[in-house]
């Protein structure tokens, strides 16, 4: 997910407003009468007739930056030339037609019986899918000529997934991976590489101590510094470890497995023994969530090595050279893992023409992502997509050779990807257990104490939703 893209996950409060909207939408939108074919339910939702033997169709997206306004409508032109019968309504001002937020106006227009035929998440369909609030496409798929069942990376296909169904595609999955700086490297005199990377949690530390500078208890620079407050990353720790956060198969969450409450002891150490242990001093010292300026520690060059998404190698303007590389296996774990961000095409509850519509959604996330990611680095998720399709201001940047290599490796990466984004309370869930290490860092408890803790919060909460769903 590109800074083109890029949202705050929910607050707790915003998905209990959205649960009860939810419940409500799918009860309404259970006893409305049903529009008539070609025409819409309630004026201009979309579905409706432009011109005889013409549909319409309407787009919602969260879109609104200059690169997305130039290269959204020339995907959606090219879908028009190939299906004349359809034509896509849409506008890319940030939100839905009027304003509001996204999620909370899709839920409402569900609940008054005149939803959006498509829409581009920012939150997993996985959380909709459950709450009742998405068609489910599995039919659709199955006829399809490009959006098959196996036409997508499996492990992201999974976000859309729920209890056995499917309510979307994604159209993007942008893996994480660790950046360092090169530059630092050189100057402490060490040559690196992706294959001599650190293998092991144990031989990044050992390398991260190397960098770090403490004067009278003052952070001034650091090698690695754990990410805590990089909660999208979480499910790739863990499974760096060796588990997992939510068991999909079995509607259960492990927040508190032996080994990611080891994971979350594992950093607290780090952070007491190499960094002097001062919470408040660390946070001072710099941001250590992502590359975005002006807080980023890496960024600003007091980190040397940083897990991001490869969306900043174009979106961030880092002033070093620098390389990419595979995470690290922590004591549990076995193999290497990454994480990845989408972007999500739906159809929402009630839409009257199905079938128009996911002829659109396929496009866009098969052959239409190619046209976007010539532009904007979010690796394809469709599995069709070229290896050969690289994002200009790559290769702008860094060279047609260089940024070939860089495509690859996020594009060959996605097959180490662990199961994330595929809770129907993912949201709540992250904001839980990032407040759960957060206080961990902060020393105001334990890490068994805190995992127990939401572990109890996050399982309650999914327990209630599904019985409510």
């Amino acid at each position: 997910m590109s800074e083109n893209a890029k949202v705050n996950t929910i607050s707790r409060r915003q998905f209990l407003q959205w649960t009860g909207m939810a419940a409500g939408a799918v009860a309404l939108a259970a006893c409305a009468p049903a529009a008539p074919a070609g025409q819409t339910a309630a004026g201009d939702a979309g579905g409706a007739a432009a011109a005889e033997g013409q549909v319409t169709i309407s787009w919602w997206n969260q879109y609104s930056t200059p690169t997305v306004q130039e290269i959204a409508p020339k995907i959606i032109a090219d879908f028009e030339a190939l299906h004349p019968n359809i034509k896509v309504d849409y506008e890319i001002t940030g939100g839905p037609p009027g304003g509001g937020n996204l999620n909370e106006v899709m839920l409402s227009r569900i609940a008054a019986g005149n939803p959006p035929d498509t829409i581009t998440l920012f939150d997993s369909p996985a959380q909709f899918g459950a709450l009742g609030a998405l068609t489910a496409i599995d039919d659709l798929m199955g006829g399809a000529a490009l959006a098959k069942p196996d036409a997508f990376y499996e492990g992201v296909l999974n976000t859309c997934k729920w209890q056995g169904s499917t309510y979307g595609l994604p159209a993007s999955a942008a893996a994480s991976a660790m950046f360092y700086n090169t530059d630092k490297f050189a100057e402490m005199g060490i040559t690196m590489s992706r294959d001599t990377f650190p293998a092991s949690w144990d031989d990044l530390r050992t390398l991260s101590d190397q960098f770090t500078v403490l004067e009278n208890g003052e952070l001034k620079a650091a090698g690695y510094m754990p990410q805590w407050g990089a909660a999208w990353l979480y499910p790739v720790w863990s499974k760096l470890n060796g588990s997992q956060i939510f068991d999909a198969a079995n509607s259960l969450y492990t927040v508190n497995s032996t080994e990611n409450v080891a994971w979350i002891d594992y950093w607290a150490r780090w952070l007491d023994e190499s960094y002097g242990g001062d919470f408040e001093q660390i946070n001072i010292a710099g941001g250590w969530v992502d590359a975005y300026p002006p807080s980023s520690a890496f960024t600003n060059g007091i980190s040397s090595m940083l897990v991001d998404g490869g969306w900043i190698m174009t979106d961030v303007d880092m002033p070093f050279q620098w390389e990419i590389a595979k995470l690290p296996v922590g004591p549990s774990g076995t193999n290497t893992a990454t994480g990845f961000w989408p972007n999500w095409f739906a159809m929402p509850k009630g839409g009257v023409a199905p079938a128009e519509s996911f002829l659109f959604v396929e496009y866009f996330c098969t052959q239409g992502w190619e046209t976007w990611y010539r532009s904007i680095p979010d690796t394809p998720a469709w599995k069709g997509a070229s290896r050969d399709v690289v994002t200009q201001g790559l290769i702008d940047k860094f060279g047609e050779e260089r940024a070939l290599d860089l495509h690859r490796f996020f594009l060959d990466y996605l097959a180490d990807a662990a199961p994330m984004w595929d809770s129907p309370i993912n949201n709540f869930a992250s904001d839980t257990l990032q407040a759960a290490i957060t206080e961990v860092m902060g020393k105001v408890k334990g890490a068994q104490q805190a995992m127990d803790e939401a572990q109890a919060l996050i399982q309650a909460k999914l327990d209630e939703t599904l019985q409510a769903a």
